[in-house]
């Protein structure tokens, strides 16, 4: 299946009338299979998903603002406001559909205007270029042979609301239904229901009145069961809606109360502290610093004149050691004299050597006539030499290492003072912290009401199968019986051998398929996971239909401990897979594609999911989604793109051919 074009007149947002081109290309042998639509959020994004729906499926489309509207009343606020409603509007969508290996086209106009008080709609089908009366009475059942509405939801869907897949464990009727429409096998599930209205008719017939009478009051529990069921339904519809708003309200509280600097607000006491523990550390330093500065450090500043004084000091010492030397040696001199003169040593000997001894204390005395500098004492010399290069050293060295960390100190005190500063007052957050509570609490309760109800219904659901039971071994009595008509008797035979034939069918059927299902799910989740170990395979229950996660032990996943990026991509990876066992090659429209999720799972996205989800792809996203890096990667993949610019004074959108920063796709 191709969509082809789509023409909206005065629909919604979209006045006057607008023909979009929607068909994937291929160019030098490169297939092309994405449509882009960017538009501001209220600009007709999701207007688009709706039109394809609404087109095909009419009232039982499920639109985005269709809520719990009647038809009737959602057609008439479909009407743009700048027209009046006896215009009325339309939708218009051309397709190509192959069957049994024919490609033929279709056309499918839904009209629908105010003709006095009443909303009045019709439909008209072509096919292969020429209007099909049958088809356009009937469209209604042959669009489920063409696309069923239940498999719809597989290829049309906002990937904002598929999370449900990830998260809600009552979603499994609902994902049951549609593998069961998508593999075929709700065909047999119907034939086994007709055959058991149709024993059941029989039966009834053939049974003396008392057991008529028993089993027409188990019809009646069953019918009236089923319509408190229908109600119960309806309600949790309708609350399931109440808790979705309430969600989105909380959601929006939530981004108010950042954007307003909630979570600095909330960090301000453990900031206050850390500023507290900060400065008094820094105050540590700065003293350790005072007593270095008391100590020898200031000394560092006149390195070279202390070396200088001591040089000098060194010198005064050996002056005076020389002084003190010449003194001992003429002591020595004179003592020698005497003792030759006492010796009776002749008198010209004597003169020599004193000659001699004055001369040598004469070349003495020269080198030692300078006085003394510096004289200090014994204390002022032990100072002195306790002033050594190293002590200095390892003072400067540590005064580093300390002013290194006082400036690193300092610049996180201002970091931190900054982040206060920047701290909202609590008046100026009390509005949205308010906001933000009553948010929360409104959502606890609706959420507790769904939880509730969804016992209820599980409880009311039992007590049905329960009738349902009774009913069937009743029936089952009833044809166990001897049977008066022939003919019944047979047909009951055949309607109990069928329904059993068909039930190890629908069984067998249903555990082949579901292995193979849950290995393209697998395959698609593991190809687009950031995480490839997280998680080995996917399990689904052929009875259940419930999805499970196994690890590379076997072990059970919760797939509550998936990140919410990762329950889109597990949702995004359902529908893939479901695609993909799909006999039907379908498009695939993709609304809000990327709102929850990372870099990297969008990357996983735009480089895998988009360009190989389906032989056509249309998206519809905001140019925060898909911005320019990310457009830059899918345009290869790109058959054309569209902006849908929206006039405020109009109030009207307007399709433009090109993407936010192009006008066109080359």
């Amino acid at each position: 299946m191709i969509l082809n074009e789509l023409t909206l007149t005065n629909f919604c947002v979209y006045r006057g009338e607008q023909s979009i081109d929607l068909r994937p290309e291929s160019r030098k042998g490169k297939n092309r299979p994405i449509v882009l639509f960017g538009g501001i959020n209220g600009g007709g994004k999701t207007t688009i998903l709706d039109a394809i729906q609404l087109v095909l499926y009419g009232n039982r489309a499920t639109c985005s603002k269709k809520n719990e509207k009647n038809y009737e009343q959602f057609l008439r606020e479909s009407i743009n406001r700048g027209v009046h409603p006896s215009e009325g509007a339309s939708i218009c969508l051309s397709f190509q559909y192959a069957s049994e290996g024919v490609q033929h086209s279709y056309e499918v106009q839904r009209r629908w205007l105010l003709k006095g008080p009443k909303i009045r709609e019709s439909v008209i089908v072509k096919k292969d270029n020429e209007i099909d009366r049958w088809l356009s009475d009937n469209w209604a059942q042959q669009v489920e042979d063409l696309l069923p509405q239940g498999i719809s939801q597989l290829c049309f869907f906002d990937a904002e609301k598929i999370r449900f897949l990830a998260e809600d464990e009552t979603s499994n009727e609902t994902l049951g239904n549609a593998i069961k429409a998508l593999l075929g096998l709700d065909l047999a599930e119907r034939l086994i229901a007709d055959a058991s209205v149709l024993e059941g008719r029989i039966a009834k017939r053939s049974r003396p009145s008392p057991e008529q009478t028993e089993l027409q009051n188990l019809e009646l529990q069953l019918a009236e069961k089923s319509r408190e069921l229908d109600a119960l339904m309806q309600s949790s519809a309708s609350l399931e809606n109440e808790r979705l708003a309430a969600k989105k309200r909380l959601d929006d509280s939530e981004r108010v109360f950042e954007s307003v600097g909630g979570k600095h607000w909330t960090n301000r006491q453990a900031k206050q502290q850390e500023l507290a523990t900060t400065e008094a550390t820094l105050a540590s330093i700065n003293s350790q610093l005072i007593e270095i500065a008391s100590s020898e450090l200031p000394l560092a500043l006149v390195s070279n004149l202390i070396s200088s004084f001591q040089s000098r000091v060194e010198s005064s010492k050996e002056l005076s050691e020389a002084k003190i030397f010449l003194a001992q040696l003429k002591k020595r001199d004179d003592m020698l004299l005497r003792a030759m003169k006492d010796k009776k040593v002749e008198s010209e000997p004597i003169a020599i050597l004193r000659a001699i001894l004055e001369r040598d204390r004469k070349s003495r005395e020269s080198a030692s006539d300078e006085k003394s500098e510096v004289e200090l004492s014994g204390s002022g010399m032990r100072l002195l030499s306790n002033l050594s290069d190293d002590v200095v050293k390892t003072r400067k060295e540590s005064v580093t290492a300390l002013v290194a960390k006082a400036k690193r100190l300092a610049h996180e005190i201002e970091d931190l003072q900054r982040a206060l500063a920047a701290t909202p007052k609590e008046s100026g957050i009390k509005e949205a912290a308010e906001a933000l509570k009553a948010a929360s609490q409104e959502y606890a309760v609706v959420d507790q009401k769904c939880q509730k109800l969804e016992e209820q219904l599980k409880s009311e659901r039992a007590t049905r199968t329960e009738i349902e039971d009774q009913l069937k071994r009743l029936r089952k009595r009833f044809t166990d019986e001897e049977i008066a008509n022939e003919e019944d008797a047979r047909l009951l035979k055949l309607l109990t051998r069928t329904q059993e034939t068909m039930q190890v069918f629908l069984r067998r059927a249903t555990d082949n398929k579901i292995g193979r299902l849950a290995e393209l799910i697998t395959e698609s989740f593991r190809f687009l996971l950031r995480k490839k170990a997280l998680v080995e395979r996917v399990v689904i229950d052929s009875s259940t239909f419930a999805i499970e996660l196994e690890d590379a032990h076997g072990q059970r996943i919760s797939k509550q401990q998936l990140s919410e990026g990762e329950k889109q991509i597990f949702a995004i990876s359902v529908l893939w897979g479901l695609s993909r066992a799909s006999a039907r090659p379908l498009p695939a429209v993709i609304d809000t594609p990327m709102g929850r999720l990372d870099a990297e799972h969008r990357n996983a996205l735009l480089d895998r999911y988009f360009p190989n989800a389906s032989h056509q792809v249309i998206i519809l996203s905001t140019d925060t989604e898909i911005e320019e890096n990310a457009f830059a990667k899918l345009k290869p993949f790109i058959a054309r793109s569209y902006h849908l610019e929206y006039n405020d004074q109009e109030k009207s959108t307007t399709a433009i051919e090109g993407y936010f920063w192009e006008t066109s796709v080359v």
